[in-house]
């Protein structure tokens, strides 16, 4: 048997103010680490990360990832999924012509290829390239502070899985 986490809805009407402080919190530092390494802007922010998780959709429908793809090695092209300016648009929320525009400036720089099965991804070794390890792992420790907090005021809570 294992453990789940759940949401404790009484507790979360006794300290909406607490709970919501500390999710945007943890918004706000996930942007900040996420923009550091190119300077991006809210909306090419939302596009890459629309991006990465399209270009890895594959990978995590598989029941049990490989080892050397769960951390940061290069995955092999026919892993990654690309994603159209449409696709982006629709998984965004943003306005189609805001996203062409964006994925262009963001291809000129680099830091988005097209591919030859259409679409946009991410350049091969972009997590080693642009030096992501550390910014990753402040991003965890945060979300391991968001967390502790959630579970201290019984927002969040861990009971055994009934399944």
């Amino acid at each position: 048997m294992s453990d789940r986490v759940v949401t404790n809805p009484v507790k979360m009407a006794e300290n909406w103010r607490i709970a919501m402080m500390s999710i945007c919190n943890q918004f706000l530092t996930a942007h900040r680490i996420f923009t550091q390494p190119k300077d991006l802007n809210p909306t090419e922010l939302i596009i890459y990360l629309t991006i990465s998780v399209a270009n890895v959709q594959k990978l995590m429908r598989e029941r049990s990832i490989p080892g050397e793809y769960a951390a940061t090695a290069i995955l092999p092209r026919e892993w990654v999924v690309p994603i159209s300016r449409n696709a982006i648009a629709s998984a965004s929320g943003l306005p189609r012509e805001t996203v062409r525009r964006h994925v262009g400036r963001m291809v000129e720089s680099g830091l988005l290829i097209e591919d030859e099965r259409g679409g946009v991804t991410q350049p091969p070794g972009v997590i080693q390239n642009l030096g992501l390890e550390p910014l990753l792992e402040s991003l965890m420790t945060e979300f391991a502070r968001t967390t502790e907090a959630l579970l201290r005021i019984g927002v969040i809570e861990v009971r055994p899985d009934q399944h």
